[in-house]
């Protein structure tokens, strides 16, 4: 059997080809050979190397869809290195060349690479509107599976989306159903969250919390999530509520009722849930939010804050 050459020995080769390709050929060719060396270093983790190779091909690649792709390469990269900054810089380069005249093809993988790097800083509903974006014309397969920017748009969408626009958008995608037929966890996850079944709702949350600590882009954000996942849930139980009791809240969702006073008295002090708690009667009392009672008090702020500075103004005139 012919023994694998060494790193070094196919690099060798590979930097022969270049410099015949210069010598005999033309630029196409020296293009293709200066990206086989740059797949070779990345092929062997010499990153920092692959990085500048690829770059050297740019003044070689004819056309906005050439350097794009150029780009797509460094940009899983400092994916993989986990580089925001240089990741952020290199997805700014591909707007600018897709604002020249880029493709649709390329537009919509440019989506898929932008929502990943939304989820890693945490902009959930920006990932959010570029992955609904992406579900039908998702061509990203050398990031991410299709499963898996499903998975993240179900994810994101509960949590940003109301829940007209989760029906129409998520529950009533094809392509969503198709891929949720494979993940009965999420498809629940999702049906019992629209159902207002929150027992069921509660027992798979448990599982997506589980699933969400060991994700590569969430799992630092799992907190956060969950968070905000307890927030649209409880809001949502409490919409159908002038007054409910502690006891039949914490039935609906399976738990304790110490549990749900515990997570309610939490989410009241941090301002998230618009409402109170009688502890003496065990009821709680939900506080609707009223668009024209906002803006009436906010109106009254206001007008109290141009008083205030009126009567400065006057005071030092008086002086």
């Amino acid at each position: 059997m012919e023994q694998e050459k060494t790193f070094e020995e196919q690099l060798e080769a590979a930097e022969n080809k270049i410099k015949d390709s210069q010598e005999n050929l033309g630029d196409v060719e020296v293009r293709d050979a200066m990206l086989e060396k740059a797949s070779l270093q990345q092929k062997y983790n010499k990153y920092e190397d692959a990085i500048k190779t690829y770059i050297d091909t740019l003044p070689k690649s004819v056309g906005i869809g050439k350097k794009m792709d150029v780009h797509f390469l460094i940009l899983q990269i400092y994916l993989k290195q986990r580089n925001l900054e240089k990741f952020k810089e290199h997805l700014n380069q591909q707007q600018i060349l897709l604002d020249q005249g880029g493709d649709w093809e390329r537009k919509n993988r440019l989506k898929v690479y932008e929502g990943i790097y939304c989820l890693m800083i945490r902009d959930i509903t920006k990932a959010c509107k570029l992955f609904l974006d992406s579900v039908a014309t998702f061509n990203s397969s050398e990031i991410i599976s299709y499963n898996e920017v499903v998975s993240y748009t179900v994810l994101t969408s509960i949590i940003c989306l109301d829940r007209q626009s989760l029906k129409k958008k998520v529950h009533q995608n094809p392509e969503v159903v198709g891929v949720l037929r494979e993940n009965q966890v999420l498809k629940s996850f999702l049906e019992s969250f629209l159902q207002c079944d929150y027992k069921t709702l509660f027992q798979k949350f448990a599982i997506v919390n589980e699933n969400l600590s060991h994700d590569q882009y969430l799992s630092i954000h799992r907190k956060y999530l969950i968070r905000e996942y307890r927030v649209v849930f409880y809001s949502q139980f409490l919409e159908s509520y002038k007054t409910v009791t502690l006891n039949n809240m914490a039935k609906a969702f399976g738990v304790s009722v110490q549990f749900i006073d515990r997570e309610l008295s939490e989410l009241i002090s941090s301002r998230r849930i618009n409402c109170k708690i009688d502890k003496v009667a065990g009821i709680i009392e939900s506080s609707r939010a009223d668009d024209r009672n906002q803006l009436y008090n906010n109106l009254i702020k206001q007008g109290d804050y141009l008083l205030n500075r009126v009567q400065k103004l006057s005071r030092l005139t008086d002086l």
